[in-house]
């Protein structure tokens, strides 16, 4: 065989493609990142185990000391009608503070929504009042050595949830496994990018999970209830463009309950909607301003004079923007009433070894098991449908 002769200097061109060194960057590019921020601060929040598959909880709240005339009174009226439903509210002796005049009434009787009333208490002379006119209990006028009357006392609330079984399997080949690759070897490679994909759906499940369970003996299977799937009060959907005083009122209704630690989770649309509109009360954050080891994005100033820190989800960007789609959404989210339940000894875990015996393969297992709780759904908000 005759011998291949290179006269001259040899160049780049007259190597062998096998005997060259590949020029390859180690590191690899990732299109998305981490952008599961809600979980990050689940994570650093107190948690509780779940110890049964259906977690509960008792939800209260304070007396009601507020309600409103479901009819017009006059100024020789001795009684009013309050909003249906709300009669219970009230007892003998308070004294109800009339919005719309500043008149005082004291409560002498009560039947179901109809309520019997003194007029001016105090120095403010009987007025009219307009239905739909706020009226606030300012305490109880008891008399000397008068019993203690009625007594009253708020209902307890329960709240459930289940437990999920969340999966991320991945595997190889045993020969697969072991061979040289540029960057980090499978599956080091893989399990990295699996843990993201795996804390990504935790996060997805908790915003719009769907709260469910199917008893299929042994086959049982729990569906963990999002964010969405407990409010009620405070939903504004196909909610359009943005104006100051609209979000403002709204913005003081969800600040009306709650420990006022909110936090502001929007696509990106939505936020820059914001920012362009509270220009002035819109505040850049600080390199190092983080939440519960999430990046916070900025900071709004207004509802009830906190500053309220706003967390862009840039993953939703990608996602539609009609209904429900969360490419429009705009979450307000109060963090002293949501707590992650981690199934007792099956938090998460990367679990070795999953292939079956005798399979020339190496399985791992990204699992997790658990719930969710959100409490008082009114100290939490969502608007959908935001376009600008």
């Amino acid at each position: 065989m005759a011998v291949s002769v290179n006269t001259g200097v040899v160049d780049t061109e007259a190597r062998l493609s096998s005997e060259r060194v590949v020029d390859m960057d180690p590191k690899i590019g990732l299109k998305e990142t981490d952008n599961a921020q809600f979980m990050t601060i689940l994570n650093k929040l107190p948690s509780v185990e779940a110890t049964q598959v259906e977690v509960r909880w008792l939800e209260d709240q304070l007396f009601p000391n507020r309600t409103t005339l479901a009819a017009s009174a006059t100024n020789a009226a001795s009684s009013v009608t309050v909003a249906t439903g709300t009669g219970v509210y009230l007892r003998v002796g308070d004294i109800l503070y009339v919005e719309e005049s500043g008149e005082k009434l004291e409560v002498t009787g009560i039947t179901s929504d109809g309520i019997g009333v003194t007029r001016s208490i105090g120095g403010v002379a009987a007025a009219s009042a307009q239905s739909g006119g706020g009226v606030v209990v300012v305490g109880n006028a008891s008399a000397q050595g008068a019993d203690t009357g009625t007594l009253k006392s708020t209902d307890r609330v329960l709240g459930y949830n289940y437990t999920q079984i969340f999966r991320n399997p991945f595997g190889f080949t045993g020969t697969d496994s072991e061979i040289a690759l540029y960057g980090a070897d499978d599956p080091e490679r893989e399990a990295a990018k699996k843990r993201v994909e795996h804390k990504r759906s935790l996060e997805a499940a908790v915003w719009v999970g769907g709260r469910d369970f199917t008893s299929a003996t042994p086959s049982s299977k729990g569906y963990m209830g999002g964010i969405l799937e407990y409010l009620s009060t405070n939903v504004f959907t196909g909610y359009g463009t943005i104006s100051l005083t609209g979000f403002d009122a709204k913005l003081s209704q969800i600040f009306q309950d709650g420990d006022q630690n909110k936090v502001i989770f929007a696509a990106p649309l939505p936020a820059r909607a914001l920012s362009h509109l509270f220009d002035s009360r819109w505040q850049s954050p600080q390199n190092d301003d983080v939440l519960l080891g999430a990046k916070v994005s900025a900071f709004l100033d207004g509802a009830y004079g906190t500053r309220t820190p706003v967390i862009v989800k840039r993953e939703w960007g990608a996602m539609g923007t009609t209904g429900y789609g969360l490419g429009g959404a705009l979450f307000v989210i109060d963090l002293g009433g949501v707590k992650r339940r981690p199934m007792r000894n099956r938090d998460t875990k990367l679990l070795p070894n999953r292939q079956g015996n005798g399979e020339d393969k190496v399985v791992f297992d990204y699992l997790t098991e658990m719930s969710f709780e959100l409490k008082n759904e009114t100290q939490h908000g969502a608007f959908f449908g935001i376009t600008g």
